[in-house]
């Protein structure tokens, strides 16, 4: 439309009209629209996790009923849950998680069975694989492959005959735990615990570190508990078990009295 200096009337003659032309107001107008078209949608995330549970098993042939995933953050060793997801184990079945914040998290996925007990998870895999990215207002979609979870070795001592008796009393410095297949022979992991470590809040047993994953449920059978001294030499004798396995995801819960004669099943 017509664009004049002043809102008065003029003739023709007096001070020339100026036009804009319709190409250059169409052309803004569009170049507005486009802007505004581009302009990112705001909101939350999703995420779709499909999972594989071993060598592509059935939920019924791995005995698993439930699986959860858990989107974390933090350190490895003391990660906080930031979104979770249960559901029931079922074929081509995916985890699927709404409303995210956008950031990155570590995935964690595990498969239950009918005891409730996690006998399969994704930790197998590399932290790197399991990391996943959420954006803003736009959907992610990953894979996670399932196999067995390490068996869980707990043990719980105490020191002195009758348990009246401290580290110190008894020259015993560490424990020297190895963990061995059925039959006794190969080894699955070896490692030491202080003798002085407090309980990991679970009724007094201590965890057996694996990081590894060496202690593979469906084998370990056999396991020897040895005393030591300050400069590493065996304070008396070895305590020494022998089960079946428990199979994998399972504790195998071990009681021990240690003195200066060594240790041996409580």
């Amino acid at each position: 439309m017509p664009y004049t200096s002043s809102s008065r009337p003029h003739s023709p003659l007096s001070s020339p009209t100026k036009f804009v032309p319709l190409a250059a107001v169409l052309g803004v107008g569009l170049a507005a629209s486009s802007l505004l078209g581009c302009a990112p949608d705001k909101g939350p995330g999703s995420l779709v996790v499909s999972y594989v549970l071993g060598n592509s098993k059935t939920c019924a042939e791995l005995g698993i009923e439930d699986m959860r995933a858990e989107l974390v953050q933090g350190p490895a060793d003391n990660t906080t849950v930031v979104y979770s997801e249960d559901l029931p184990c079922a074929a081509d079945s995916d985890i699927i998680f709404e409303g995210l914040e956008p950031g990155i998290y570590s995935l964690v996925v595990e498969g239950y069975d009918s005891n409730g007990v996690a006998t399969l998870d994704n930790l197998g895999e590399p932290a790197s694989a399991r990391a996943v990215e959420i954006f803003e207002a736009a959907e992610t979609s990953t894979d996670v492959s399932l196999t067995a979870r390490p068996a869980k070795l707990e043990i719980a001592w105490r020191l002195g005959v009758g348990g009246f008796g401290n580290c110190g009393s008894e020259g015993i410095d560490r424990l020297r735990i190895t963990a061995y297949q059925v039959g006794g022979s190969t080894e699955l992991l070896q490692t030491e615990l202080d003798c002085e470590l407090t309980s990991d809040g679970n009724n007094g047993y201590r965890t057996v570190p694996d990081p590894e994953r060496a202690l593979n449920g469906a084998l370990l059978g056999e396991v020897g508990i040895q005393p030591l001294s300050a400069s590493g030499s065996p304070v008396g004798t070895a305590a020494k078990f022998t089960f079946m396995p428990v199979g994998a995801g399972y504790p195998v819960r071990l009681n021990i009295e240690c003195s200066a004669a060594g240790c041996y099943e409580q």
